[in-house]
Order: structure tokens, then C-alpha cells, then sequence
């Protein structure tokens, strides 16, 4: 089907493609920038504007073609198509004004955005009703999409780069970039429609009228309310940004403004103005901020009234002097900040000349160089205190000269407490700049001692060893440390404000504490003050730790000097008593020698004397037995009739051949024990059945001097290691002791006792009794405790020395104790066997007496 464009309507198509592209980009920077209501009206005005503009491009497009036979558009369809970029440009809006679009937002995008314009003109061309039927041209048909997408892309990345850019440079970009982007939408109107092929029908085309949209005259009205449209969507955008850019220079100096307020106040610095005068003629309010002071209290020459009593004057005749040669002025004084607090400020203020020279006013500037100065007067501080901490040993005189040094440079009052192990804390110094105040402490402190415990102070400090500081004293602090009302009294004479308690720490030891406090002077202690406190107490610590180890180590090397001499003096002491053993051992090598040779002469001797003792009892034994034997044959009345007289001397003669014959035994007997030619047969005894034999044997003897006799016996199954009959020797002649040496009708008992290792038998009687000097003694050979007695007895003193040596060979031993008149104990201690087992026979009595 033959037909054509209109030029004009082309042209205008196109310009339409350009302000709407300018339009998105512009309103893309409204939305990003608008907040909340403001944001949504201006996205749902954008999408409208931008959504018509891209609808009235292919509109004025599409009434532009020129068939040559009657046109007319579907209503309904109309509608729709101008529905769908509506919907687009708000979608394009809406991701643009994201916080985080980008690259990857406009890749997500972009193929979405280009099929909806593309879409656009497809349902645009359904609308139209033409008496022909529509083909179209694939490959132009894709170009077109192709474009869409392109263009779409473009919009979307150039509306993200320069939404926030309101520069000068940003907007050159915008307006370059409109007719690229409207030519690029042109282009796929009109490349979409150059694929369109129109086949004419045969016969007429029948529409409802009510469902065509008439196109005579329809194209320029559009197009011209577009345009309107457009361009007031754009006019709003640039009164939005200029209202805001004013708004922002307006909020930015605002800012500045408080921005400058706040640094005046943070850096302490005051900028002030006054006439040419030198007076202060209009409100300053750097100054009153800092001061709290009101314009009327600092009006003309009053600002003084708000420097230091001592620096006013000197600032005064400062200023006067700038203001007599009208040239810069210098001067530091110190202001009263609104807390109350006196700050250190250095102020420089010049003269505003005007052309002819006359001075219009002046300007100043003061800044608070307190914590400057503070940093400069602690660091001169601590070096003068290291310097009293190196100059000497002796630590408390050197903590009395710090505490000098810190009043009045770090307090009012300074106090230093030592811990004495064993005392507790003791105050070495105290100092203030008034000695009267200083005695009237130490007499508060003696009348109203310190207590241990509290939350704060002193002995909390030594108590944790963690700082303790307060800036402002409250009133109950003191009234709780007070006693009485009267201790109230006194210590608000003090007019404690501030203090600071450090420890004295080294070596993770607290040695004592500094306690620093403000008073009369109106300071207050802050974080600095307690560095630097802290700081004081390390290198006092360590001064204090380091004198001590000094005293210490010398105390250590006189101990060790002394310790030397000590020890060469014990060294010559042992060489003299080297010298002197080696003369003993040479000595006792000589004795040795000598023992050895009178051992082997007593070995002769003993050999000689036991060949003796041999010989002579054989050589007596002979004669003895036959005295025995004549004497039973003449009692036998062998040769005649013997009468009593010759009985009785026959008796005597066999009683005393009896008696010879057993002391030859005696002698026999010690001399083995002594010669060592005795043997033993040790083994497990049963005590109680042994001695119940020994019993049997002396019972005759007891008889007959009418003894009361008793036997404790004891647990059977007791046993004894030992020789069974050396034991009972021993206990026999211990029992015919008691008897020889007891008088008729006296008491002899025998009884034994057993722990886990020994055996005790004991044999007591009621004799006269041994004298005290004679008992060492009675254990020794051939020993006469009654020589009288023992004539009589015919004893010879070796039976206690025979038993003796047989108890110790048997690794006993036999003990007496004895009072002279009241009898003798005699106590056998033997080492105690296993016993026996339980199954033994019990003993049938405890006790067995024989009259």
C-alpha cells in the first residue's frame, strides 16, 4: 500500500523524544533527592510526565503515516498503550532512586524497560483500524526491540550517574544526552514502523463509531500538550533543585555556623570584638558562653571582672598599652570559665584599620592553652621529681621533699602513708603551704585517728591498691567520716573540694599511698591530674623498692662479709682440728696397736686361764665326787652302825661337796661366756608353759623357808624368742635370789607383761633390798653386795653376771630396781615371737601360790 510521513509531524515526534529524555534524567536527580510524601508525588508525577511523553512520541509517530485511505484508532487500545510506558517510567524512577543502583541494576532492567516501550508501539498499532491488514518484517521488528533495550540501558545508567550531580559539568552531560537517548527512542518508533506492511482489504472497513478515535487534527494538539506537560515537569525539577540547593547552602551554613560554635567551645577559643576605644560595645557571645557572664557584666571595661584577681591589673596595662601604639597585643591571663573554674588563655587581638588609617575596631581571639600549660608544668614536674628521687637513698626524705614539690604545683595538700609490716600504715609526710594548718592536721589526726574500712579514701586504696579520685567533695562524704559534730566542725574548717588518692605499687606490692587534695585554691582534679598522679606514685614506688633492695643488699653483703670471716676463721679452726685428728688418729692407731697387742695377751691369757679353769675343775670334780661317794657309803653303814651325830656331819659334808661342785660350775660357766664358747639354741618358746617349769624346780626352796610365793600367769599363747633353757637358767636363778635373800615368811611374786615387740618377766620380792650406790655394780662378776651375807650363802658373786651376759646374748636384757628395806625387782626382757594360735589351751587359773 502506498503512503508516506509527515515531515513536521516527524520533527515533532523527535523534539517530543528529546524533552522527554531531558525529563527523565532530570526528575530521576528529584526523586533520588526527595524524602517520603515528597518522593512518592514526585515518582508518580515523573512516571506520568515521562510515560506520556514516550506515549504522545509514538502517537505523533504514528499520526505522522500517510496511507491514503481512512485512519481511526480503537479508544480502548489507545488507553492501553499509554498505560504501559506510564507503568515503565515508574518502574525506570523507582530503581533509579534506589540507595545501592548500579551497574547491576541496570542490567537487571534494561531488558524489561526496552520490551515495555516496544510493547508500547505494538499495542499502539493494534489500535489502529485501517481497511488493510499489518505484516511485519522480523529482522527490522528485532532491530526495533533491539534499540528499545539499548536505549533503555543508556537512560537507566545515565540516570544513575549524574542523579545526585547538580553540577555545572553534570548538566552539560544531561543536555547532550537527551537528544542522543530521544533519537535512540525515535529511531525504534520508527524503525518498528519501517517493518509494518500494509495489505489493503477488499471492501469497506466497518468501525463502531463510538470506538474510533477521529485523527484530523489530533496530532499537533498532542503533541503540543506533551510538550507543555514535559516542560513543566522539567520547570518543577529545576525549582526543586534550586529551592534545595538553597535549602542546602542554607542548612550548610547553619551547620558551619554551629560547626564554629562547637569548635569555639571544644578548642576553648573566644573570638571578640570592641570599638576603637578598646571597650566592649556589643554582645559577644563566644564570651558569654565561656564566661556565663551577661552582656552587663562585661560591658565597657567590666570584662576584666572576669580574669583572676592577680592577672587583672597586669592585663589592664596591657591593653592600654596596645590601644596608646595601636599595634598587636599579647597577654595570657586567667578566665573564669561558667563552672567557676579559672582557665589559662592566651589572647592576641589587633587593630581594623580603615584607609585613612584611624582604628575602626578591635578584634581578638583567646584560646584556653590550660591543658597545654598543664603538659608542660607535669613534664617539668615529674623531671624535677626524678630528680629528688635519684638525689638520695634514703626514701623517706626523699618522699617528704616530693610532697614539698607537689604543694601547691599538684594540690593544696599532699599527705604519704607508708605500710610497716606489723603496724600498719605510718604518715611520713604531710604539707601545705601554711604550717598552721599543717599541725592543725597532724592534731586533728591524733585526737580523731583514721579507721580502717570506707568506700573511699586512704585505706580503700591500700585495701584494693586501685586509684581512688573525686572531683567535687560531696558534703554527706564528710558528714559520714565524721565522729561527732565537733570532728564535722573541724574538718569543714579544711574546705576539702577535690582529691585524689594513688597507691604506691612496685613489684605488684603496695607500699604505701600519695593522697593529693584540693581545698582553698577552687581547683578540681580531672583524668589528666590522676595520670599524672599515677604516674608520681610509679617512680615514687620504685624509688621507695629500690632504696629498700639497695639497704637490703648491703645489709646482705655485710652478712656475707661477716659470713667470710666467719668462715676463714672456721677454716683455720679446721685446719687446726685437721691437724689435731690426724695427731688423734695417728694416736689412736698407736692404741689400736696397743689394743690389738693386749687383745691377742688376753686372748693368751683367756686361752690360758680357760685351759686353767679346765684342768683345775676336772682335777677338783675328781676329789669332789669322791667325797660324794665315801660319804654315801659311810651313811649306807657300811662299816658299822652310824649314829645321828655322824649323819648330821655326813650331810654337812655332802651339802657343801654339792655347793663346791656348783661354784666350779659357776666359774666354768662365766669363763665360755667370756671366751665366747657358749651356744645357743634360739627358737619360739611358749613363755607361760617355760616358766610354770622353773616354777616346779624352786618349789622346794620356798617351802622350806616358808615363803608366800605367786605366779601371774598370762596368755599362753605368748611365745618368746629364745634359748629355752638359758632362759629358764636365768629366771632360776633370779627366783633362788629371792629366796637366799629373803627373809622367812617373805613375799616373792613372779609375773610378766608383753607389748607387740618385747617380752618383761619380772621377779619381785620384800628382801632388804640393794643400797642405791651398789646398784650399777651388781651386775659386775665376782661383785659383793653383803659379803656377811654372801659368807654365809657361800655365794660367789658371778650368777647376776652370768644372767646378764645370757640375756643380752639372746637380745634381751636383765634390769633391777631396788630399795634398800623394802626388796629388789628383777625385769628380763626378752623379743617376743609369734604366737601361738588361737586353738591353744587357756590357762585354767591366773595365779598359783605355794606357802
Amino acid at each position: 500500500m502506498p503512503g508516506h510521513h509527515d515531515a513536521t509531524l516527524v520533527v515533532a515526534s523527535i523534539v517530543i523524544a528529546v524533552f522527554t529524555a531531558y525529563a527523565l534524567l532530570a526528575l530521576a536527580a528529584r526523586v533520588t533527592a526527595a524524602h517520603g510524601r515528597m518522593r512518592l508525588a514526585w515518582l508518580l508525577g515523573g512516571s506520568v510526565a515521562v510515560g506520556l511523553g514516550l506515549w504522545s512520541m509514538h502517537f505523533v509517530g504514528m499520526l505522522a503515516l500517510e496511507a491514503g485511505v481512512p485512519m481511526a484508532y480503537s479508544v480502548p487500545t489507545v488507553l492501553l498503550s499509554a498505560l504501559v510506558p506510564i507503568l515503565a517510567s515508574a518502574l525506570a524512577l523507582y530503581v533509579v532512586s534506589r540507595e545501592h543502583a548500579g551497574n547491576r541494576t541496570v542490567v537487571l532492567f534494561a531488558l524489561p524497560m526496552g520490551l515495555a516501550i516496544a510493547g508500547m508501539h505494538v499495542v499502539g498499532m493494534m489500535a489502529l483500524r485501517i481497511p488493510a491488514t499489518i505484516s511485519y518484517a522480523k529482522a527490522l521488528l528485532f532491530a526495533a526491540i533491539g534499540i528499545a533495550v539499548g536505549a533503555s540501558a543508556a537512560a537507566l545508567w545515565l540516570s544513575i550517574r549524574y542523579r545526585r550531580d547538580d553540577s555545572e559539568r553534570g548538566r552539560r552531560v544531561q543536555l547532550v544526552a537527551a537528544p542522543v537517548m530521544g533519537f535512540a527512542i525515535a529511531g525504534m518508533h520508527y524503525t518498528a514502523m519501517a517493518a509494518a506492511h500494509f495489505t489493503p482489504l477488499r471492501g469497506q472497513m466497518r468501525v463502531a463509531p463510538e470506538a474510533v478515535l477521529r485523527t484530523d487534527g489530533l496530532a499537533w494538539g498532542v503533541a503540543v500538550a506533551t510538550l507543555l506537560l514535559l516542560a513543566l515537569a522539567v520547570f518543577g525539577s529545576v525549582v526543586d533543585r534550586r529551592s534545595r540547593a538553597r535549602t542546602a547552602e542554607t542548612e550548610a551554613l547553619r551547620r558551619s555556623e554551629d560547626r564554629f560554635r562547637s569548635l569555639v567551645l571544644a578548642t576553648a577559643q573566644i573570638v571578640w570584638s570592641t570599638d576603637a576605644e578598646g571597650q566592649v560595645a556589643q554582645p559577644q557571645p563566644e564570651w558569654e558562653t565561656f564566661t556565663g557572664a551577661d552582656f552587663d557584666d562585661y560591658r565597657g571595661w567590666k570584662w576584666l571582672g572576669c580574669l583572676h584577681p592577680d592577672d587583672r591589673d597586669r592585663a589592664a596595662a596591657e591593653w592600654r598599652a596596645a590601644l596608646e601604639s595601636r599595634t598587636m597585643c599579647e597577654v595570657e591571663y586567667r578566665l573564669r570559665r561558667h563552672d567557676g573554674e579559672y582557665r589559662t588563655m592566651s589572647t592576641r587581638s589587633v587593630p581594623v584599620l580603615e584607609p585613612g588609617g584611624r582604628v575602626r575596631e578591635w578584634v581578638g581571639a583567646a584560646t584556653d592553652i590550660t591543658e597545654h600549660e598543664k603538659e608542660e608544668r607535669a613534664t617539668a614536674f615529674l623531671a624535677e621529681a626524678g630528680r629528688v628521687f635519684s638525689s638520695s637513698l634514703e626514701y623517706e626524705t626523699t618522699l617528704r621533699a616530693v610532697a614539698r614539690l607537689a604543694v601547691p604545683e599538684l594540690a593544696d595538700w599532699c599527705a604519704v602513708d607508708l605500710l610497716v609490716e606489723g603496724a600498719g600504715l605510718r604518715r611520713v609526710a604531710v604539707e601545705h603551704q601554711d604550717p598552721a594548718k599543717v599541725d592543725f592536721v597532724l592534731r586533728l589526726e591524733e585526737r580523731y585517728p583514721s579507721v580502717p574500712g570506707g568506700e573511699h579514701g586512704l585505706h580503700r586504696v591500700i585495701r584494693t591498691g586501685q586509684p581512688d579520685m573525686m572531683a567535687d567533695i560531696p558534703a554527706a562524704l564528710v558528714d559520714a567520716a565524721a565522729r561527732d559534730d565537733e570532728h564535722r566542725a573541724l574538718i569543714r574548717q579544711l574546705g576539702l573540694r577535690s582529691y585524689i588518692v594513688v597507691p604506691l605499687v612496685a613489684r605488684e606490692k603496695t607500699l604505701g599511698a600519695i593522697t593529693l587534695v584540693h581545698a582553698e585554691s577552687g581547683r578540681r582534679y580531672d583524668e589528666r591530674d590522676l595520670r599524672l598522679a599515677r604516674e608520681l606514685a610509679g617512680r615514687a614506688a620504685v624509688a621507695i623498692d629500690n632504696a629498700r633492695l639497695y639497704h637490703e643488699t648491703e645489709e646482705a653483703r655485710a652478712q656475707l662479709e661477716q659470713q667470710a670471716a666467719e668462715l676463714q676463721e672456721a677454716q683455720a679452726e679446721q685446719e687446726m682440728a685437721h691437724d689435731e685428728l690426724q695427731r688423734a688418729n695417728e694416736e689412736l692407731l698407736q692404741r689400736t696397736q696397743e689394743a690389738e697387742r693386749a687383745r691377742a695377751a688376753a686372748d693368751e691369757a683367756n686361752a690360758a686361764k680357760s685351759a686353767f679353769l679346765a684342768t683345775m675343775s676336772h682335777e677338783l670334780r675328781t676329789p669332789l665326787n669322791a667325797i660324794a661317794g665315801y660319804a654315801q657309803l659311810l651313811e649306807m653303814g657300811i662299816h658299822g652302825e652310824v649314829n645321828d651325830t655322824q649323819c648330821e656331819y655326813l650331810d654337812k659334808i655332802r651339802r657343801n661337796q654339792t655347793h663346791l661342785l656348783g661354784l666350779i660350775n659357776d666359774v666354768l660357766n662365766f669363763a665360755k661366756i667370756e671366751a665366747g664358747q657358749v651356744q645357743y639354741d634360739i627358737g619360739d618358746v611358749p613363755l607361760d608353759e617355760s616358766l610354770a617349769a622353773v616354777e616346779a624346780l624352786i618349789e622346794p626352796q620356798v617351802s622350806a623357808r616358808r615363803h608366800h610365793y605367786t605366779y601371774r600367769r598370762g596368755d599362753p599363747r605368748v611365745q618368746v624368742r629364745a634359748d629355752r633353757d638359758r632362759m629358764e637358767q636365768i629366771v632360776l636363778n633370779l627366783l633362788s635370789n629371792a629366796v637366799k635373800f629373803t627373809s622367812p615368811g617373805g613375799r616373792i611374786v613372779m609375773e610378766w607383761e608383753a607389748d607387740e615387740r618385747q617380752v618383761r618377766v619380772r621377779v619381785r620380792d620384800t628382801g632388804r633390798g640393794i643400797p642405791q650406790e651398789k646398784l650399777p655394780a651388781i651386775f659386775e662378776p665376782f661383785v659383793q653386795v653383803d659379803p656377811a651375807l654372801t659368807r654365809s650363802s657361800e655365794g660367789t658373786g658371778l650368777g647376776l653376771a652370768i644372767s646378764r651376759d645370757l640375756a643380752r646374748a639372746m637380745k634381751g636384757d636383765l634390769t633391777v630396781e631396788s630399795r634398800e628395806g623394802v626388796g629388789s625387782t628383777f625385769v628380763l626382757t626378752l623379743p617376743r615371737a609369734r604366737d601361738l594360735p588361737a586353738s591353744a589351751r587357756e590357762p585354767e587359773q591366773q595365779e598359783q601360790r605355794v606357802a
